[in-house]
């Protein structure tokens, strides 16, 4: 398979570098053979693992995050794509030679033989490589829950959604432990106060026993995307 490179532009206000440009491939070109399906965590065990934390007593509730978790995972077998000349920036095209490499209407033709955004092998096998990561320090994932993921000795779980973890731990030395291990292979990023996950903003009261889930941010952008006109007068429904 030979397939496109799209460029897609986006504005993530939840990341430290929030106007972000990336060149990925066209998955809907790409015949893989194997299962790319990777188990993750549901709202519903969201929910589950949210009431565990806030019911526990002494327990907090922590995120991480990985940085470009999609990226240089080793691939069983390369995937070929295929780049306008006239949409490489110059100093690109004379690092690399690519006018002797272009073909004479224009393309630039390439070899990739670890993931990238847009394949669909790339979350499954950066996922399965996370997991043979985790595992060697005691880390497994349930095989009744998707998921959810527990160690072998120490008073810790999380719930995995791609690379966001959400993480309940009692000491801070099972934290450091798993932050740790991860920044071993992967940028981390961690919000001790755990203030959001998967989208969702929580208000942790640990003293009153309460976490508030709200979904503001998302909820504006629907309604802005459904052109919702506010009725002056409130409506019941």
């Amino acid at each position: 398979d030979v397939t496109y490179v799209k460029f897609v532009c986006q504005v993530r206000t939840e990341k430290e570098e929030q106007n972000r440009t990336r060149a990925t491939f066209g998955g809907n070109l790409i015949h893989y053979p194997g299962d790319v399906g990777t188990p993750t965590a549901d709202l519903l065990l969201i929910n589950f693992f949210l009431n565990s934390v806030i019911s526990t007593n002494r327990a907090r509730f922590a995120t991480a995050d990985l940085s470009n978790f999609y990226l240089c995972t080793p691939m069983p077998r390369p995937e070929f794509g295929r780049v306008k000349l006239a949409d490489i920036p110059e100093e690109i095209i004379i690092e690399y030679n690519l006018r002797e490499l272009a073909t004479a209407d224009g393309w630039v033709y390439f070899r990739a033989d670890k993931t990238h955004y847009g394949l669909p092998q790339a979350g499954s096998l950066s996922h399965d490589l996370l997991e043979k990561r985790l595992n060697k320090e005691g880390y497994f994932k349930s095989l009744i829950v998707p998921g959810r993921w527990k160690h072998k000795t120490r008073d810790l779980q999380f719930v995995l959604v791609v690379d966001d973890f959400g993480i309940k731990y009692i000491k801070e030395e099972d934290l450091d432990h798993l932050i740790n291990t991860l920044k071993r292979y992967y940028d981390v990023s961690v919000d001790l106060d755990g203030k959001e996950f998967v989208k969702i903003e929580l208000d942790w009261d640990y003293d009153k026993g309460e976490v508030h889930l709200s979904m503001e941010p998302y909820l504006r952008k629907a309604l802005h995307q459904f052109n919702n006109i506010v009725p002056k007068k409130r409506q019941d429904s």
